[in-house]
């Protein structure tokens, strides 16, 4: 391969991952061309990219973006996955085609930057889906605000509150609380002007 060629092949991988610090490498290793056509055609329909990987030039373009660690796992062939709605997603359909065909072979990947292990993929399958996570981050944004709304309301429905009993007792004692002061009649006084009549 000339060096012409192997420079177009490196800039292609660098400007494809310029974006992307989340991948994986696979192995397709005894997978046949009609499995892994099916396989390449369900990954570009949830926009999940497929490149096959000549190691030496991988290695490279690893290095040159920070994650020469996956470098380790460029051994034998060596196929490159990314993109997708997210890593969690990537995973969980690379982890779930594997599981159907019984093949690729998870080599190893990268989660923004840093490396991780086959064994780590099947951990990471496990996490929410990026909807998941940003509702579970909006509703921890948004509580926060809810306490400092029910904290400021709170003084005022106390008062509210207070100003009712208040309001409740003060009627309660206009209603009979307190006896009305005793006429004359009631104490069996005669009217002033019944005495002058009678004189």
């Amino acid at each position: 391969m000339s060096k012409y060629v192997k420079e177009l092949m490196m800039d292609q991988l660098r400007t494809d991952l310029a974006d992307s610090r989340s991948m994986l490498i696979l192995d397709f290793k005894g997978l046949d061309a009609v499995s892994e056509h099916q396989f390449r055609s369900d990954l570009r329909k949830k926009s999940i990219r497929v490149r096959t990987l000549k190691n030496t030039l991988a290695r490279r373009i690893f290095t040159e973006i920070g994650v020469d660690g996956l470098s380790r796992y460029l051994e034998g062939p060596s196929v490159l996955v990314w993109g997708g709605a997210g890593v969690a997603e990537l995973a969980k359909e690379i982890s779930g085609q594997v599981k159907k065909l019984k093949k690729p072979a998870i080599k190893g990947g990268a989660v923004d930057g840093v490396v991780i292990g086959p064994e780590q993929v099947e951990d990471i399958t496990k996490l929410p889906s990026r909807e998941a996570l940003i509702g579970r981050v909006a509703a921890m944004a948004i509580a926060p605000a809810q306490r400092v709304i029910a904290l400021a309301n709170a003084p005022i429905g106390s008062l509210a509150s207070q100003l009712q009993t208040i309001s409740e007792g003060a009627s309660a004692e206009g209603d009979g609380g307190e006896e009305p002061a005793a006429t004359p009649e009631a104490e069996g006084e005669a009217p002033a002007a019944t005495t002058e009549a009678g004189s």
